[in-house]
């Protein structure tokens, strides 16, 4: 019999077989490998909500909790999928870089906001006010953490391909049943496709459609990420990622015209180089009414979980939540109040 049957792929998913797997226990992960949000992550890890200058909510928390996570899985796998870099907060006038300067002293944010304003010399991007650093940031590529997560449990024998059938879920005292394989617990990570879910499609998920470009830019020499009303991150040769867009109003599953045009329109306002877009991804996002987590136990079937909404900061919050979900399965700690899905029941 396993500890836990995880089904997704995604994020949440993959961080939920690493959290189990280093606290000894044994998994099935069920997966039909459909497309999902995760699939068009940029996998960016930053604690701050740079709109506003406000920390990320239980950010020094969950950044100790994403490092000590693919610090294990580099253990396991002699690959690190930490890509550090700086995320450089490009100022648009003087007021705003006044306001980081000041708001760099709290104490609260004094750990993330490097409280210098740092020039620089970048030939094609306008900065006339400079740009402020975010300390602890970095990047994870999405495609290749589910790809190395999979083939990993794979090889474990922990992997089986195919769609979940839920009315081939037997939920019993102690165990749960699904078809030919016994655990002690079930785990549903699905991202947006939980409105299909009998268990949980009572939740308020909530889509919203992210979309991003990767477009080249040959002239372009960049050792930061940008942050301004859109992100400009490094991938690899002379390629870029641009995004995100935040709909939720357009739900259809294609990359929008409009989209692009948002992102276009506000990388011109500071990239001043020709660039060509090479492809543009989109994806659904699971997210929450409160942007907090949907993370907790059936109300009837003691043996059955759910672990989504993690939303666009999925790298960076899914450790932390993780964790704390395991701790609640295994050890009966209690769910942050503000994620545990008792919330709404």
């Amino acid at each position: 019999m396993k500890d836990v049957i995880i089904v997704g792929s995604g994020i949440a998913a993959c961080t939920l077989a690493w959290q189990l797997h280093q606290q000894g226990k044994t998994i099935v992960m069920i997966t039909d490998r459909k497309k999902g949000s995760s699939s068009v992550a940029a996998g960016l890890y930053n604690p701050m909500v740079l709109k506003r200058f406000t920390a990320v909510w239980k950010a020094a928390d969950q950044l100790n909790e994403l490092n000590s996570l693919f610090d294990y899985i580099l253990k396991c796998t002699a690959v690190d999928l930490r890509k550090p870099i700086t995320v450089a907060r490009r100022f648009h006038d003087d007021k705003e870089s006044q306001t980081w300067v000041k708001k760099s002293k709290r104490d609260d944010l004094k750990d993330f906001m490097n409280p210098q304003i740092h020039q620089l010399d970048v030939q094609g991007i306008d900065a006339l006010s400079g740009y402020g650093f975010v300390n602890g940031t970095g990047w994870v590529d999405t495609l290749e953490f589910m790809s190395v997560t999979l083939l990993y449990f794979t090889n474990m024998k922990s992997v089986i391909l195919q769609e979940f059938d839920y009315s081939s879920l037997i939920s019993d005292v102690n165990f749960v049943t699904y078809k030919e394989i016994k655990a002690s617990h079930i785990i549903f990570a699905e991202g947006y496709r939980i409105l299909d879910n009998p268990y949980f499609k009572y939740l308020p998920i909530q889509g919203n459609k992210g979309e991003v470009l990767l477009i080249k830019v040959p002239s372009l020499e960049l050792k930061h990420i940008v942050k301004s009303s859109v992100f400009l991150m490094p991938y690899k040769d002379d390629l870029f990622w641009v995004g995100a867009t935040y709909d939720r109003d357009d739900l259809e599953d294609v990359p929008s015209a409009a989209g692009k045009d948002f992102l276009t329109t506000r990388l011109e306002r500071f990239l001043k180089l020709p660039y060509e877009v090479v492809e543009h991804k989109h994806g659904i996002r699971p997210t929450t009414i409160d942007r907090r987590p949907f993370v907790g136990q059936h109300s009837q079937h003691k043996n059955v979980w759910v672990f989504n909404g993690m939303g666009s900061r999925a790298v960076l919050i899914a450790p932390w939540a993780s964790s704390q979900l395991i701790q609640r399965i295994f050890k009966g700690q209690s769910i942050h109040e503000e994620m545990d899905i008792k919330r709404f029941t």
